[in-house]
């Protein structure tokens, strides 16, 4: 789901080895990108970006000929500094209150992914702790 799997390459011995891997560069962690430790935190900032698309109904890269690459990751964190997330949750969505209070979750929690310092970003096993807690 995350497009990169880069915890199954992960050297446990020696976790700032960096392993050559290619993948998706919208979806890469900053520390993958600039070639810091590899550790599992690197795919659940992926999977981040993967809840956004999803609640949004947006791909994470706009690419228009001629014009600047729009990223939902930069929308999402400027609405999100401003405290206006919501604004990212699908127009097409039911406009119903559960299911908005659910997407309004999933987006802060996808927000918690992305965060730019991996030890702040959850565990994979908190964020689906949290997906089965929003989904009861």
């Amino acid at each position: 789901v995350s497009d990169l799997g880069l915890a199954k390459l992960y050297d446990q011995e020696n976790p700032y080895k960096f392993i050559q891997e290619k993948g998706t560069v919208v979806y890469m962690a900053p520390e993958y990108a600039m070639r810091k430790a590899i550790i599992e935190k690197v795919d659940v900032f992926s999977f981040g970006i993967v809840l956004l698309e999803i609640i949004s109904g947006q791909t994470n890269a706009k690419y228009e000929a001629n014009q600047e690459t729009e990223f939902l990751l930069d929308t999402a964190i400027v609405l999100h500094s401003k405290g206006r997330l919501s604004e990212l949750v699908d127009k097409q969505m039911p406009n119903e209150h559960v299911v908005m209070k659910q997407a309004k979750i999933i987006l802060e929690l996808a927000m918690r992914c992305v965060d730019q310092s991996p030890t702040l970003r959850p565990t994979m096993s908190e964020v689906l702790s949290e997906l089965e807690r929003i989904s009861n």
